[in-house]
């Protein structure tokens, strides 16, 4: 027990502390060079914002996990080709913040370090009864992998559109994977989950809260998002391709569930778009959190939504691997929670617009 609660706290701790150290130090820097998010069309903001939060993620977790884990063991193959992905996902996303990156550039890179996983040996085999399939071959098992690897590290890019949404759907996530680690006391999870999640709180600060007329408001960029959704990807898989052994076999389900409300809307923007005769790759303001803003809410309260709302889908998933309702069941209410909420979110949209035209 007293080795489990140091492996919470000792990262938590540690990553918080440098967070609030670096950030107002990015902030600074990016203030004197004008590191800025120029504001267009597609922009909630108006004002030229610091857009290299995310830059601070990845040294401050790799200090963090480097320090602990030289006290405890050697990294294993696994850990090293992790940070081998996040590191070149990271230099991608400061490249991108700074001068842009082409969408094929950036899939490129994320398939080439999607293909670290199974490398690695960490691939899914077991779907554990997700649409009534358990053991998979290893071909269609590590194609499944670099497919969720891909879907998952584009679903938090995308999804980083209001202040707080992206850092606030991966503190859920990460907080469910270190608490399902710190359940089977497996302490390097532990480390990666609760030290990313100690990164998120001061810089969720910064980017919710933070004023920018005195400077201190900061995105993460694609530096940070690409990073986060690569972690997320990694603890997902690593924790699935090991369900029944070192994690119980619903852990696929649940941790999908983190992740299934900005999964879904990528799915529904890439349909519209088709539908429309839109290139499904090119960016547009179609997006759940655009929708949201549509009903009349404040940028803030939307964020707050879609994090209550993704909260929802993880709640209501634990409730079904409770009652033993099986994964293929539990996924289809978490579907139809979805729909449900995005045929609300219409219904409101069509309900202002014509608040509007009266």
């Amino acid at each position: 027990m007293m080795m489990t609660l140091l492996s919470v706290a000792a990262p938590l701790l540690l990553s918080a502390v440098l967070g609030w150290l670096f950030i107002p130090r990015v902030l600074i820097l990016s203030h004197r060079k004008r590191l800025f998010d120029i504001p267009d069309f597609r922009k909630m903001h108006d004002t030229p914002v610091p857009r290299l939060g995310g830059i601070t993620f990845l040294p401050i977790l790799l200090i963090c996990v480097c320090l602990i884990v030289g006290c405890w063991v050697m990294l294993v193959i696994r850990f090293v080709l992790l940070f081998v992905g996040m590191m070149m996902l990271f230099l991608v996303g400061v490249v991108d913040d700074l001068i842009g990156v082409t969408y094929k550039a950036k899939f490129l890179v994320q398939i080439v370090c999607a293909l670290l996983f199974p490398l690695s040996g960490v691939w899914i085999h077991d779907l554990a009864g997700l649409f009534w399939i358990n053991e998979i071959p290893a071909c269609i098992g590590i194609l499944l992998t670099v497919f969720a690897v891909v879907y998952v590290t584009n679903a938090i890019n995308l999804i980083d559109g209001i202040d707080g949404l992206a850092a606030g759907i991966c503190a859920i996530s990460l907080s469910t994977f270190g608490l399902a680690a710190a359940v089977t006391g497996q302490c390097l999870f532990i480390l990666f989950a609760f030290g990313m999640l100690g990164i998120l709180l001061p810089f969720w600060v910064y980017n919710v809260y933070g004023n920018i007329q005195k400077g201190h408001k900061i995105f993460m960029g694609d530096t940070g998002s690409l990073t986060l959704g690569y972690l997320v990807s990694f603890l997902l898989i690593s924790m699935a391709s090991e369900s029944g052994k070192a994690f119980p076999r619903d852990i696929l389900i649940i941790g999908l569930s983190t992740m299934l409300l900005p999964m879904f809307d990528i799915v529904r923007v890439v349909i519209a778009r088709m539908k429309n005769h839109h290139n499904p790759f090119l960016p547009d303001k179609n997006h759940i959190h655009h929708k949201l803003l549509r009903t009349g809410l404040s940028a803030r309260w939307v964020m707050a939504v879609l994090i209550m709302t993704s909260l929802l889908i993880v709640l209501v998933t634990m409730l079904g691997v409770w009652l033993h309702l099986g994964s293929t069941w539990i996924f289809l209410i978490d579907l139809g929670v979805w729909l449900i909420f995005d045929y609300t979110i219409n219904y409101f949209i069509h309900k202002n617009h014509r608040k509007i035209y009266e």
